[in-house]
């Protein structure tokens, strides 16, 4: 009786709040003659209605599960099997009316935000110490010579299939530049040149195509001298390997928590996000890190104040950024590794028809080779740009807490230099842009987490 009671005080105490729910609405209906504020619509009033109605249910089932509750701990006498059905079943109900309310699924929902954006930020991380590593692990191998080894598949190829048609590409090159060379003797209009340019040319050429070969010869040694000198320089001053402390590096930037590492509960105590060295990114980078582990000095620290779950939205929004960033710069990095060698192996090939080519009368044609060596220059330099970045990483290791801001910026240098090859000017211009690029998306980022 006393339940029936209670629901009829619950279902007048409802009509009064939809009596002055209406009430409400048609003032509001009256008001849209006011000078200022948006029309309300019908549709807009039908829509507010309705979600005050649902939200009015809620409450009201709530109360009514809590008076139900309360009526069957009232019941006298030694509670039955029915009675502790009815009461196992009354809890859930109102669990699940609990986890409807808004201010109960709101910090859920931002809870569930948080654990994925950490999650992707993780993986970022993830990926982009994986990337960086086996970059570095590339620049410290020295590049093969297979133009050394005589009779090897590169060489077979390349004597018989491209020095031949350099040869057959060569005689009507030769032909068309001496019959220029001597049109040009009684027509000043096809230019002033040497009555016998074409045998000169076609001379010089003869030597070009073989000795294509000397020269990606030249520039694979070239790479692995540079590489050696800095790294060998690197142990005489510093007695550590110059590549091993820069994968630390990399590993000491890209640090996170795995789940194992984190407390899994929201019983976390809050967040220590004071730095622990006194560097110039260390107050900034404080407030990102939740796991310190160093490799090359012996460091593993996961403090349970830094827990994934305790950190603000602001710090993981940070990271994430910071983490996808460097994820794509690491693994852009690893594919240039292997267009490195690539493109040597391609330059080998294309070298004999190149300086066939130089004989031709045509401009674009006869600059070929000179370009060609360009590549195949700049392409062994590679090697002085990437191996400084590392020395750079390797020195700058230690310097700040996690020093997660000065490897993002080697980690744009490694392929930055790549890109802007011998155009300084160029480089700076561009790691402004993608400062200003990174700082955009930190600003998306933080106000994507409010």
């Amino acid at each position: 009786m006393s339940i029936l009671r209670h629901s009829k005080q619950l279902k007048n105490l409802t009509n009064l709040a939809l009596a002055v729910l209406l009430t409400t609405l048609v003032a509001a209906t009256q008001a849209q003659a006011l000078p200022f504020g948006p029309m309300i619509t019908s549709t807009d009033l039908k829509d507010t209605a309705k979600t005050l109605q649902e939200q009015q249910g809620k409450d009201v089932k709530r109360r009514r599960l809590e008076a139900m509750a309360e009526a069957l701990c009232r019941v006298p006498g030694e509670a039955t099997s029915r009675q502790c059905l009815n009461t196992r079943f009354n809890e859930m109900e109102r669990l699940a009316a609990k986890m409807n309310q808004p201010n109960n699924a709101a910090p859920a929902a931002k809870a569930q935000g948080q654990a994925q954006a950490t999650q992707a930020g993780n993986s970022a991380a993830d990926i982009a110490r994986d990337q960086s590593v086996a970059a570095i692990d590339y620049a410290s191998r020295f590049l093969k010579n297979f133009t050394t080894e005589r009779g090897n598949r590169w060489n077979r190829f390349r004597d018989n299939v491209f020095v031949p048609m350099a040869l057959l590409l060569l005689l009507p090159g030769a032909v068309m530049a001496q019959v220029r060379a001597i049109i040009s003797q009684s027509n000043p209009v096809v230019g002033v040149v040497s009555p016998i340019e074409g045998i000169q040319r076609s001379i010089i050429a003869v030597f070009l195509i073989p000795g294509s070969y000397l020269i990606v010869n030249y520039a694979v040694d070239l790479a692995n001298s540079i590489s050696y000198t800095v790294s060998s320089e690197y142990r005489n001053l510093f007695g550590s390997d110059m590549y091993s402390d820069a994968m630390c590096a990399e590993i000491r930037a890209f640090s996170v928590r795995y789940l194992s590492e984190n407390e899994g509960s929201l019983r976390v105590p809050d967040p220590d996000l004071s730095p622990i060295h006194n560097g110039i990114f260390s107050p900034a980078e404080g407030k990102l890190w939740g796991k310190l582990a160093d490799p090359c000095a012996g460091l593993y620290l996961v403090p349970p104040n830094r827990d994934d779950a305790s950190m603000p939205a602001s710090s993981i929004a940070a990271r994430t950024v910071l983490y996808t960033s460097n994820a794509g710069m690491a693994t852009g990095w690893a594919i240039l590794c292997a267009f490195q060698m690539a493109f040597f192996y391609y330059l080998f090939f294309v070298g004999p028809v190149m300086a066939a080519l130089w004989v031709y009368p045509v401009k674009f044609m006869r600059d070929a080779f000179g370009n060609w060596c360009e590549g195949v220059l700049t392409l062994c330099f590679w090697n002085l740009f990437w191996t400084t970045t590392i020395c750079l990483l390797a020195c700058f290791k230690g310097t700040d807490d996690t020093g997660l801001f000065m490897v993002t910026a080697l980690n744009f240098l490694a392929t930055g230099s790549v890109k802007h090859a011998f155009d300084f000017a160029g480089l700076v211009k561009a790691a402004g842009m993608k400062a200003a690029e990174l700082g955009e998306k930190m600003g998306k980022a933080a106000a994507g987490a409010k």
